[in-house]
């Protein structure tokens, strides 16, 4: 018999409407079909993915299914939690629709290397939601680059980690 399934933990939030990052961890380099996006190699390392919430549910709802591994992907990143596991969520529950320009900021850390276009933002005109980074980007220089577009473009930023014992 193998390990029991690990349920995934309680999605933080209140349920209110905000926007998100994940970051995933991929140990392997591996290549998977991305639904009509076709076939596609995912390099080891970490991935952020930068979404929104604003339907029923909000952010809590949102990152609930992200946590879990989907049976029928929806979204570009559903499959890649496939082979992928997620350690931190970085969300902001707003009104104001931060998702784009959480975007622009991503592409601006240290490492990062933007996926091909369309990849994970298939119903904007942003380039790509998705981005690699070799190393763990952190949210202290995302933070900052928030900053240098001016403006409150960083909501009250919550820090999520996954429990280590949900990791193991």
């Amino acid at each position: 018999m193998g390990q029991p399934a690990i349920a995934p933990p309680e999605a933080p939030g209140t349920g209110r409407r905000g926007c998100y990052l994940l970051r995933l961890s991929l140990s392997n380099p591996a290549t998977i079909r991305v639904g009509r996006a076709g076939e596609r190699h995912f390099p080891a390392g970490f991935y952020m993915y930068v979404g929104s919430a604003f339907g029923p549910g909000g952010v809590r709802a949102r990152l609930a299914h992200h946590l879990r591994v989907s049976s029928k992907p929806h979204w570009h990143v559903d499959y890649l939690r496939q082979i992928a596991e997620v350690d931190q969520i970085w969300f902001s529950e707003t009104e104001e629709k931060l998702e784009h320009r959480w975007a622009e900021a991503v592409a601006e850390v240290t490492g990062c290397q933007p996926l091909e276009p369309g990849l994970g933002a298939s119903d904007c005109n942003c380039p790509t939601h998705l981005f690699y980074f070799e190393r763990p980007p952190e949210i202290d220089e995302f933070h900052a680059r928030l900053e240098k577009q001016g403006g409150n473009q960083r909501g009250d930023l919550v820090l999520w980690r996954l429990p280590a014992s949900v990791k193991e």
